[in-house]
């Protein structure tokens, strides 16, 4: 299995290849949360040097972008990129509310405008080094959103832009979306599970449930959609904090027992093959 999405922060190398090891995962895209005081940069480079077959490394999360991204930030970026071993950008923070156990912020979201200019700019950056671009959105605002994610989609088509959880959305939402825009994907991290943790009980009600009833079946709905678009969708975890880390085998083998109930080559597809594709890279 090779894991779409995950992240560390300062000192949990170490935790990283032996849940991969005990979980049968053979590669991950991995990059780090940007903390000023617990920055997770250094880490995600040591274990690229030490396992540079295992590992595709995105550039750093930062979370001090709001309204546009800064010039520093798209500068820095595109330097990262191309100065390597980042083959990607790392998941920007375009629509993300406040976590019952993280940051909290005045307005109760991260928000970045996709029609800023300096969103643009990066973009056509990107489009030029064809860097995939894992562009974080929350469905909790749709009517305001998607229109502009679409209008951004529409104006870079050489750009991969990666949707992390699938934005904790409907199947009728990522329907929308895939149809429209070809050049996006989306990760299935998270989906496995009801979302919980948002603080504002308001906004988390306007997301959707997991893709899996109670006992972990597929619903119809999702598994029409996976047969529908079976190069479009990534299996991830979206490993980042210590619990998550530390669950790390469950969620894999929650996600082994999803897979399990498709057709043998759509699985090996999401499980594998789709970000083999996108990170341009081979699994051992």
């Amino acid at each position: 299995m090779f894991d779409a999405m995950a992240q560390v922060e300062s000192h949990m190398a170490g935790k990283v290849l032996p849940a991969m090891d005990r979980s049968g995962v053979t590669a991950m895209a991995l990059f780090a949360r940007q903390h000023r005081k617990r920055s997770g940069e250094s880490d995600v480079l040591t274990l690229k040097r030490r396992h540079p077959e295992r590992f595709v490394l995105g550039t750093p999360k930062r979370f001090d972008q709001h309204k546009d991204l800064d010039k520093g930030f798209v500068r820095d970026t595109v330097a990262e990129l191309d100065a390597g071993p980042y083959r990607f950008v790392g998941e920007i923070l375009f629509a993300h509310a406040d976590k019952v156990h993280g940051d909290q912020t005045m307005t109760g979201e991260r928000y970045v405008a996709p029609e800023g200019k300096n969103v643009h700019r990066l973009m056509s950056a990107l489009e030029k080094r064809t860097a995939p671009v894992m562009t974080h959105w929350e469905v909790y605002n749709w009517s305001r959103d998607w229109p502009s994610f679409d209008a951004l989609y529409a104006a870079f088509p050489g750009v991969t832009f990666i949707w992390p959880h699938a934005g904790f959305g409907t199947a009728e939402q990522v329907q929308t979306v895939l149809a429209s825009r070809p050049n996006v994907v989306v990760t299935l991290s998270k989906k496995e599970r009801d979302p919980d943790s948002l603080k504002d009980k308001n906004l988390q009600a306007d997301l959707a449930p997991a893709m899996v009833d109670e006992c972990g079946a597929i619903l119809a709905e999702w598994r029409e959609l996976l047969e529908k678009h079976p190069e479009r969708f990534l299996f991830a975890t979206d490993a980042h904090k210590d619990n998550r880390w530390m669950n790390y085998e469950k969620v894999v083998e929650r996600w082994r027992s999803i897979l399990g109930q498709l057709p043998d080559p759509l699985a090996e597809r999401i499980a594998r093959r789709n970000a083999e594709r996108v990170y341009a890279a081979r699994s051992p």
